[in-house]
């Protein structure tokens, strides 16, 4: 009998929990879509699943569920004697495949539904999504074979915004009311883009990517692009798919994307919150926008700081003093537009390193442009040998600790050179610290 969510947290260890609270501030509030396939529902762990995506929810981690139906197709249409067209929403799906699928999505949807209930979630099923017929490919009508159409953005956000979690389909309506059945890796790629999720679960029966029995990790979007080339011919069908659909939703502006096997018990939650995980991650490199000013780049840098440093939300710097330490700022860059700006500087006989003059125009903010400032200025650190991470904040120290991670720190966490310039300054910033 799966243990129940008050047992489940409980039985985590004070070390364990450390792990996790390291990365609540940075997936609260954050879309999730989860993509399980149908053999997973079919399987006993499936209960457990369901159990780590309330573990999600009590995190504050909005979550949109979309389910396959594969099996329990496949199951029904051997109980029937129905020969299917298709099973995976793939190929030519004909009006008995239809109606089976059909049968097969109100079960799951059912079984779903009930099992979020018991867990205490406020779900809902939704036709958020309208589908339209692929049409005619290669000279052969695929009859009731669908694809997404339209995903109304708007609604899925009013449901996850009334704490709700969305249930869909792949079984969708095009404008006539008319049902089509769709892929549902695809279905959930185009509903990740289409509300900006921060990540795309795929929860499968295979436990990542491997090729030539090497087991892939993670892989940046250009290292996966050129493998995927490469190997194509050599992927079984499913993690083919994956992994095309893993690009295509990268390209479309999801930052993380996750093949992992939804057999293995806690999967989910091992992937969510191990730096090293249990599957395969791949990702978009959001540092590819960011780049090391130059000295041209100085009055750019100078004037984007005037107005925070009217609102005293940054120490005064003259166009002299950027120009002179033009080295330690970088930049957030898109096609020649400066966009925000830090510094980072460096304190080598204490393995410490500060970021400051952190800064995002007004008309990007709340797009992730801070935060990823703060993860480039980690990772330079980190390369130059540094322990720890500082910043000296008067108003954004919510940001650094509920987004960035950072703790609140003391003045024995300064240097001294830097303790005598803050006490100079008089303006008594709260000193914060990470670890690296």
């Amino acid at each position: 009998m799966p243990k129940s969510l008050t047992e489940s947290i409980s039985e985590i260890k004070p070390t364990d929990l450390r792990g996790i609270l390291k990365y609540v501030p940075l997936f609260q509030n954050e879309v999730f879509v989860i993509a399980v396939d149908g053999s997973i529902i079919e399987d006993p762990l499936f209960n457990s699943l369901l159990l780590d995506i309330a573990v999600l929810r009590n995190l504050r981690i909005r979550i949109i569920l979309v389910f396959g139906i594969g099996k329990i197709l496949h199951y029904l249409a051997k109980k029937k004697g129905t020969n299917l067209t298709d099973c995976h929403g793939t190929e030519r799906v004909d009006a008995a495949t239809l109606d089976l699928a059909t049968k097969a999505a109100s079960d799951i949807s059912h079984r779903v539904m009930q099992g979020l209930t018991k867990l205490n979630i406020q779900c809902a099923t939704t036709n958020a999504v309208r589908a339209t017929s692929v049409g005619i490919l290669k000279g052969e009508d695929q009859q009731f074979l669908g694809k997404v159409d339209k995903v109304d953005a708007d609604a899925l956000q009013q449901l996850l915004s009334n704490h709700m979690l969305p249930v869909i389909s792949p079984i969708a309506f095009d404008r006539d009311g008319d049902p089509l059945r769709l892929d549902s890796d695809h279905l959930a790629t185009e509903v990740a883009i289409s509300i900006a999720a921060s990540k795309i679960l795929f929860i499968t029966s295979h436990s990542g990517l491997i090729i030539a029995d090497q087991f892939y990790r993670a892989l940046e979007t250009e290292q996966l692009r050129k493998i995927f080339s490469e190997n194509s011919n050599d992927l079984e069908d499913s993690i083919w798919r994956k992994c095309k659909l893993a690009l295509q939703a990268l390209d479309g502006g999801v930052s993380r994307v996750h093949i992992l096997d939804g057999l293995q018990a806690d999967s989910l939650l091992n992937e969510v919150f191990s730096s090293v995980g249990v599957g395969t991650l791949f990702y978009k490199d959001e540092y590819q926008k960011i780049r090391w000013a130059r000295p041209e780049d100085a009055q750019t840098l100078f004037d984007l700081t005037r107005d925070s440093i009217e609102r005293e939300e940054l120490a005064d710097r003259s166009l002299k003093e950027i120009e002179d330490s033009i080295e330690s700022y970088f930049v957030y860059d898109i096609d020649g537009y400066i966009l925000g700006c830090g510094s980072l500087l460096s304190y080598p006989n204490e393995q410490l390193f500060e970021i400051a003059s952190l800064i995002v125009k007004k008309t990007h903010s709340g797009k992730g442009i801070g935060k990823n400032l703060v993860s480039f200025a980690e990772e330079q650190a980190t390369q130059k040998g540094g322990n720890h991470l500082i910043a000296l904040s008067t108003q954004s120290i919510p940001f650094f600790t509920k987004k960035c991670g950072f703790d609140k720190g003391s003045i024995e966490d300064l240097p001294t050179p830097r303790v005598e310039q803050l006490n100079a300054s008089q303006r008594n910033s709260q000193i914060l610290v990470k670890d690296l």
